[in-house]
């Protein structure tokens, strides 16, 4: 009977470690974007990057203004807007910081608060430069560019995997 409780024990412990969230980034997915100036390749910093629907309603969450409050893209509001990963935004808390895809826009997206991600592949990022300089763009995008943010994926490591899931937008400055 000891044996066999033994083993039960053994099992349950196996499948709830199996089960149990090993970082604080489970279940958190991200869309990175690269937005450089079309002609000469600069980063364009400081645009209004917003995910909508397929007629162009940005999409919104409660939970989105009230979560991730800390990490350096976060942007204080319900509607889904891209936030910059630069030196600039270092949240206080290390665990928060993004160490990779420095000088992208970025945005973490979960099943509460993007519960579609983009399974038609008809919803857009739209990108407007409040400044001025650039023509507003509004583009689809796959939904296999949308990755896991756990630290075991390799987008945390190595440069290959970070920019095949990143989306690369060229904008065009405006005549």
């Amino acid at each position: 009977m000891n044996k066999i409780f033994g083993i039960f024990i053994l099992l349950f412990g196996i499948y709830t470690t199996a089960k149990s969230q090993h970082c604080g980034w489970d279940n958190c997915y991200v869309i990175i974007l690269d937005v450089r100036d079309s002609l000469t390749e600069e980063i364009i910093n400081d645009l209004e990057i917003t995910l909508t629907d397929p007629m162009g309603k940005p999409y919104t969450s409660k939970w989105n203004f009230e979560n991730r409050k800390e990490t350096s893209i976060y942007q204080k509001t319900d509607t889904l807007k891209f936030g910059q990963n630069s030196e600039n935004n270092i949240p206080k808390r290390q665990a928060d910081n993004i160490p990779f895809g420095q000088n992208c826009y970025m945005l973490l997206v979960y099943r509460n608060n993007y519960p579609s991600f983009n399974e038609s592949g008809t919803d857009k990022i739209f990108i407007k430069d409040n400044k001025g300089q650039y023509e507003s763009s509004s583009i689809t995008f796959d939904r296999n560019k949308i990755t896991e943010m756990c630290t075991n994926n390799p987008i945390w490591q190595h440069k290959k995997p970070l920019k095949e899931k990143t989306i690369e937008i060229k904008l065009l400055k405006k005549k």
